[in-house]
């Protein structure tokens, strides 16, 4: 009987001992996130409702503007840089062929939670790009459509730019949130704890 006593005495050590290893791990992710933000910041953004609403908004604008340009690459992706004119001549072929791929894979990494961090990280550096594109184009006086939904809609550059400075926050914020707000819904959550460890600075 003793021994019986004295087993479950063990087994709910154990289980304490584990808890208590979550917890500070968890407190010291947030820690370091609050250090880093501000604690009004933190309870604002680090809620997961509204993580898992900044990664649908900018999964669903990617895969929109992906699809729109995979329709006709040569035509709403590859002429559409040319008509920008920013990047050397050479450059323009190879970037306007790649980048619908580039955008579909960081829409569908967002809405499904598919190596979320590296993916809310290509989607930030992506609105960056497209900010400072626009920007210049403005700046030399020039109103074109920016193709940035392909043959979705058509878009002026003049009024898209306004839409990168949000998809830039919402985007590095998705990147700097703990693992487990970050990951809510995604399949991220399905990892075992080792392999949390492993690719948490990807996922």
């Amino acid at each position: 009987m003793w021994l019986q006593k004295f087993g479950a005495y063990i087994t709910r050590r154990k289980r304490r001992r584990i808890f208590v290893m979550e917890a500070q791990q968890t407190t010291k992710q947030e820690s370091w996130f609050s250090r880093l933000t501000g604690n009004r910041y933190v309870r604002l953004v680090s809620n997961k409702y509204a993580i898992f609403i900044f990664r649908m908004l900018l999964g669903g604008i990617f895969l929109v503007s992906s699809l729109g340009k995979l329709v006709d690459i040569e035509r709403y992706s590859v002429d559409v840089l040319y008509t920008f004119g920013v990047l050397p001549m050479v450059l323009n072929r190879p970037f306007g062929l790649v980048m619908p791929f580039i955008e579909l894979g960081v829409a569908l990494g967002l809405l499904f939670g598919l190596f979320t961090r590296l993916s809310a990280l290509g989607s930030g550096l992506m609105s960056i790009a497209f900010f400072v594109v626009k920007a210049i184009v403005l700046a030399q006086g020039r109103e074109i459509d920016c193709g940035c939904f392909g043959a979705v809609i058509e878009t002026l550059a003049s009024v898209t730019i306004y839409l990168d400075i949000p998809m830039m926050i919402f985007s590095f914020i998705i990147v700097f949130v703990p693992f487990n707000i970050r990951n809510w819904l995604a399949i991220g959550n399905r990892l075992s704890d080792n392999w949390k460890e492993k690719l948490k600075f990807v996922w």
